[in-house]
């Protein structure tokens, strides 16, 4: 096994052929946050190390469909499955290792939060978790799949992370990640356990390609077909993935959809009442005041106005 005990990652994008193809991210937002994104296939046996010069607090989400992660914590291997993921409540000056076997690809993420960077009542939860007042083993403590806090993920890793707007955005995303995982600790049952990952990728590709092209005529049976799941496992994955029915998710990104032409182009209302894939323009008129709060074309002549003023 090689270490990279000399391995730097640095902040942005880091490369090293000798070991992997692909690339690691660091950005360190402040002090007491700090976020990493591995995304390569290994060539070789070899461990990365991170270690923490004063108490902190590591959030581990593996995102690869087909390779488990493998954590070693002070000699203890953690293995943590597709679409799952770990908190751990780490002590002065330990090391948190990374394994990679030969020909493996890795996608995962790694949050690091300084305890300074909480309040009390969050400090609270954590000196239960690390104190074990709360009953909660390893095993719980890495949780079953979960498929909404890795969509969350998603965003945080492919975010542009180089401009001041976005670096606040990915903050947000932070702590929405360490939020959907003290929820998932705070109730350890798991809508997820009987899916099997191949069934959880094929979730995460049909949302992909609904967000893609909205406007196809999108069916449950379809759908179902597409992705060899069941209806009830289809409806309770969207569910879980992003709390809402599989129409309802379609309807959403519809309306997206809807509200960039508006921006963006010089489309009028019925002719983008087609191109999202509708045909009533009265429907789409309510659908879309219901989400934005404002009919679609008073939002329409506003931008205008806002645009010969600057």
């Amino acid at each position: 096994m090689n270490d990279l005990l000399r391995f730097e990652i640095r902040e942005g994008g880091t490369k090293n052929e000798r070991y992997f193809n692909g690339s690691i991210q660091r950005y360190h937002f402040t002090d007491a946050l700090t976020f990493y994104s591995f995304d390569f296939k290994a060539k070789d046996h070899f461990s990365m190390h991170l270690k923490s010069k004063s108490p902190v607090i590591s959030i581990g989400i593996n995102l690869s469909p087909k390779t488990d992660l493998v954590l070693n914590r002070n000699t203890i291997d953690l293995n943590i499955a597709s679409f799952s993921s770990v908190m751990l409540l780490n002590h002065d000056l330990e090391r948190l290792s990374i394994q990679c076997t030969p020909q493996s690809s890795y996608d995962f993420l790694i949050l690091k939060i300084q305890p300074d960077y909480l309040n009390l009542e969050q400090l609270s939860f954590f000196n239960d978790l690390k104190n074990d007042n709360v009953g909660m083993n390893m095993s719980q403590l890495i949780g079953m799949p979960n498929l909404e806090l890795c969509e969350m993920a998603r965003k945080l890793k492919y975010l542009d992370k180089t401009s001041c707007d976005n670096k606040f955005i990915a903050q947000g995303y932070c702590h929405i990640l360490i939020g959907l995982k003290m929820k998932e600790l705070l109730n350890t049952s798991n809508k997820l356990a009987f899916l099997q990952p191949f069934e959880i990728q094929q979730l995460k590709l049909v949302s992909e390609a609904i967000i893609k092209n909205p406007e196809i005529e999108y069916s449950i049976k379809a759908l179902c077909q597409r992705t060899g799941l069941s209806v009830s496992k289809l409806q309770s994955g969207f569910k879980e993935m992003h709390d809402c029915t599989v129409t309802k998710f379609i309807r959403n990104q519809r309306l997206e959809k809807a509200l960039d032409l508006l921006k963006n182009t010089n489309m009028n209302v019925t002719e983008i009442v087609y191109s999202v894939g509708l045909t009533s323009r009265s429907y789409f008129c309510r659908i879309f005041k219901k989400r934005f709060k404002c009919s679609p074309k008073f939002y329409q002549q506003k931008r205008k106005q806002s645009l010969l003023m600057v």
